[in-house]
């Protein structure tokens, strides 16, 4: 059964002039698009900078054994709070919306820059966590909703442009920032360019609401798929209660998934419900692998924050050209897609393997940034073609209607690219570090090699969606 179409909202005037450098720099709508845009581009730094810092804050706090704990802090609540983002925009002002969200996210951050311990660190990050799950959905509203369409399309097309950025740019500044000052200064100093990007966006959405929603939000299940990643990250690997929950733990938010997916994604039905579960399966395994990178390079190859922010440099740039360039030329024939989710598959396996022939000590330390951009470039040529096939409707291409709402759609696409990712990158990361001395390389080598298999039959996935 197909959801009701979502209901009327604001929508910008259709006086907003056409994109153009000087609309962007001149016109009320190209403020709010440069916003958005600023606000991507540090969206992708946050992610290479808790990557990045991650080492140094954990031997700082005396907390290396629990580095899924402090992995699953960030992460857990965002699944709390990301489907109420919409029902927020339903009753009450965008702007107000934005900005208490806002300053929730920065009281956050400056709690875990403050942190004696690490208990106070996670503390710090769920209230971070909380915000960044809402503000993630309220932004994805400001930016169907408060854009024309033909500046929505340069924003998402820009998107991957501020990636390639933000590959660049989120680990050098961590790691500079890290080395003369401190992580706890990385953690802070990019929070004035946020607010005043937040605060352009507020401006410019003040009268934005929704009318209604034809739907309640999935809390049930969001609690569940909280819960479930939590118990993961809160046990650590060294217990006898490790597995046991941590299998309990990968059930719940199993579960979770397939009550939030449209009915048949997990029966691998063909189309675009096959597409979300290639999606899932894609994520989970790829990010899981990138998850190890900042603490395996730190605690088995000694690498300092330079050395493991070019190695995240390289993921995400390798990652962020490819995808512009399939984004430019889209895999629309199944053929095409097939071919590319083979090479990006093959790609990303041999990144993986390289990664753990260096951390077993079978090649220079060097060797690890190579295996880092070769799985960032197969990431950029599977991942970029299977989101737009969950996103684009049959009805757009001259199909009959597959029974998925839009909302459905995106909804599905958000949860594909985070649940399996933080309940796997979480078990992972646990396993991995069993005492305090960090990262074991006996678990870590043949965990990465399990991954890479799994993403070596991504393409298994993606005939059924192709």
């Amino acid at each position: 059964m197909t959801s009701p179409p979502p209901s009327e909202s604001s929508q910008p005037g259709p006086s907003a002039p056409p994109p153009s450098p000087r609309a962007l720099l001149t016109s009320p709508v190209g403020h709010l698009a440069a916003a958005v845009l600023v606000v991507e581009l540090l969206a992708g730094m946050q992610t290479y900078l808790n990557q990045t810092v991650l080492p140094l804050l954990a031997t700082d706090l005396g907390a290396r054994r629990h580095y899924g704990l402090i992995t699953a802090a960030g992460m857990v609540p965002t699944f709390l709070t990301m489907p109420l983002g919409g029902f927020m925009l339903s009753r009450w002002r965008a702007d107000r919306v934005m900005s208490v969200l806002t300053g929730a996210l920065v009281a956050g951050a400056v709690t875990g820059a403050l942190a004696p311990g690490v208990g106070v660190y996670v503390l710090g990050e769920v209230l971070r966590g909380l915000a960044a799950g809402a503000l993630a959905t309220v932004g994805m509203g400001v930016l169907v909703m408060a854009l024309p369409e033909a500046w929505r399309r340069l924003c998402l097309a820009a998107g991957s442009a501020m990636w390639v950025v933000s590959s660049l740019l989120g680990p050098a500044y961590a790691a500079s920032v890290s080395s003369a000052l401190s992580w706890r200064w990385a953690l802070v100093g990019y929070l004035p360019l946020l607010v005043a990007a937040r605060a352009v966006m507020a401006r410019q959405v003040r009268d934005l609401r929704v009318a209604d929603e034809p739907q309640s939000p999935p809390v049930l299940p969001a609690l569940v798929m909280a819960l479930g990643v939590g118990a993961i990250g809160a046990v650590a690997s060294s217990s006898a209660w490790f597995w046991p929950v941590g299998c309990a733990g990968t059930a719940a938010v199993v579960w979770a998934c397939a009550r939030v997916f449209p009915p048949g994604v997990m029966r691998l039905e063909p189309g675009r419900r096959a597409a979300v579960a290639a999606l899932a399966w894609l994520c989970s395994a790829y990010f899981a692998l990138d998850y190890l990178i900042a603490p395996a390079a730190h605690d088995v190859l000694g690498l300092g924050p330079g050395p493991i922010g070019w190695a995240l440099t390289a993921a995400g740039l390798s990652w962020s050209v490819v995808a512009m360039w399939c984004g430019a030329h889209p895999a629309r024939l199944a053929r095409t897609y097939r071919l590319r989710t083979g090479a990006g598959a093959a790609a990303m396996a041999a990144g993986g393997g390289a990664m753990a022939v260096t951390l077993a000590g079978g090649a220079p330390w060097w060797v690890l940034h190579v295996g880092c951009s070769l799985a960032g470039m197969g990431m950029g040529a599977t991942h970029q073609d299977t989101v737009i096939r969950c996103v684009t409707a049959p009805t757009e291409l001259g199909a009959p209607h597959d029974g998925i709402a839009p909302t459905q759609a995106a909804t599905s696409v958000a949860i594909a690219g985070s649940a399996g990712a933080a309940a796997l990158g979480t078990l992972v990361t646990a396993f991995v570090s069993p005492t305090d001395a960090g990262v074991d390389a006996s678990r870590v080598v043949p965990v990465c090699l399990a991954l890479a298999a799994g993403l070596a039959a991504t393409p298994l996935l993606a005939r059924r969606a192709a």
